[in-house]
């Protein structure tokens, strides 16, 4: 926070000065956005490795890809299984749509897990956009690369079986529990 304080940047905590906050609410957003980036990776991993499981082309196609593909493929499963399924906003500026305007202030929800299925239509927003964008996102991204990377790298890797799914309502989110895999263990 002093180095902000001398230099502003385009980050969170020069955000957050700039609002007034103190050094404890700087701390306590710092210690949320840590926190929500480790579910949110956690379950991510989670799922991509479910679809690596489940479609032989897609877990070849990874396997024999380079870095770059492999993110690419993760960032597709990311766009058609976002962590997170919608987000509420407040609007900054009048907004038109079709034939209505929302007015400025107004508080919108945006339903990434429909808007995501339109490839053509809108960006990924799996890892929000704008000023609320996830300062993780590209962490994220390649935690998940390299631990799934590795993993199906292994020799003899199977699904033992899959993971039971719930939806957390209370952040629009699912969650897998018990994805069971084994490796096949050496002669």
């Amino acid at each position: 926070m002093r180095a902000r304080r001398r230099h502003r940047r385009d980050d969170l905590i020069s955000h957050l000065l700039d609002e007034g906050c103190s050094a404890g609410e700087i701390l306590g957003e710092c210690l949320t956005f840590a926190a929500a980036g480790m579910v949110t990776t956690r379950e991510f991993v989670s799922v991509a490795a479910w679809h690596l499981f489940t479609d032989d082309a897609l877990r070849a196609r990874y396997r024999e890809a380079d870095e770059d593909e492999r993110i690419a493929l993760l960032h597709e499963i990311l766009r058609t299984e976002p962590v997170i399924g919608g987000l509420k906003r407040r609007t900054t500026a009048p907004l038109r749509l079709d034939e209505d305007t929302i007015p400025a202030g107004e508080l919108v929800e945006v339903r990434i897990d429909a808007a995501n299925l339109e490839p053509c239509e809108a960006p990924g927003l799996s890892f929000g956009d704008g000023a609320h964008k996830c300062p993780g996102a590209h962490v994220a991204i390649l935690e998940t690369d390299v631990f799934l990377s590795r993993l199906f790298a292994l020799p003899g890797l199977r699904m033992v079986s899959p993971p039971r799914v719930t939806i957390k309502a209370e952040i629009d989110s699912y969650e897998l529990r018990n994805l069971v895999v084994a490796v096949a263990t050496p002669d």
